[in-house]
């Protein structure tokens, strides 16, 4: 009871839908790692859409760096280097060999369960990049899937001066021909991801629009493929902006 009371607290997921999730022991054996507690989200407030398809809260796993469980409950904008500190934490307990020579010893057998190196490896990829973060929280609390194509084309074509503007930026950057050029569009593409990403975490609060949250989403996976489409520039070439 005092870990479903910890999740509804945690997560601001209501506690009639707390069906699993993953916390962390309190007592116990220091080996006595993470029991489950499986969560979806089988309920939503009025303003979000149902889920069909269960959303894992990644945010449960990293109790100490998101004490009050994800947005908008805190800040959308994270403390990366406190996150770094907690999984690899959470990585060195949870370790293939250490695994294997809890097995072997039968401690706690019955009642440890551990966390996969993949579950937390994908947590925490998800977490630490800001765009992945927008995106996953968006199905999380909304049921707002950017990685569908369906999704994606509905907010791109609802928010034409973006678009204007990307024809724009991609126009110039086709004409790079030089490092100095490419450094330079880095600092100021590096400005509109610092732009949106603190837009977000205006938008990421207790009454969210999450419309306007998709659509600024979406112009951060612009800044992002202009950032990655810059860091593989070779000098010669134009600037690859088919990503």
């Amino acid at each position: 009871m005092n870990s479903m009371r910890y999740l509804h607290r945690a997560t601001s997921i209501p506690s009639a839908a707390i069906l699993s999730l993953w916390v962390p022991c309190v007592r116990g054996s220091p080996y006595r790692l993470y029991r489950p507690l499986i969560a979806t989200l089988s309920t939503t407030s009025s303003s979000q859409s149902q889920s069909s398809s269960p959303v894992v809260n990644y945010y449960g796993l990293f109790p100490n760096t998101f004490p009050n469980g994800a947005p908008p409950s805190s800040s959308f904008i994270i403390n990366p280097r406190q996150l770094r500190k907690e999984y690899r934490k959470l990585q060195a307990v949870n370790h293939p060999d250490l695994i294997s020579k809890l097995n072997k010893s039968g401690e706690d057998t019955d009642e440890t369960v551990h966390l996969s190196s993949s579950l937390i490896n994908k947590a925490y990829d998800t977490i630490n990049d800001p765009l992945k973060r927008s995106q996953y929280l968006l199905k999380l609390n909304a049921n707002i899937d950017l990685t569908s194509d369906e999704a994606t084309h509905k907010y791109e074509f609802a928010d034409q001066s973006t678009l204007m503007k990307i024809l724009d930026i991609h126009e110039s950057l086709e004409n790079i021909t030089n490092e100095e050029e490419v450094e330079k569009s880095k600092e100021e593409n590096e400005q509109r991801i610092e732009q949106s990403v603190k837009a977000l975490n205006d938008l990421y609060k207790e009454d969210a629009d999450y419309d306007a949250i998709a659509l600024e989403t979406i112009r951060l996976k612009y800044w992002w493929n202009i950032k990655n489409a810059l860091k593989e520039w070779q000098p010669g070439q134009p600037v690859n902006l088919t990503h």
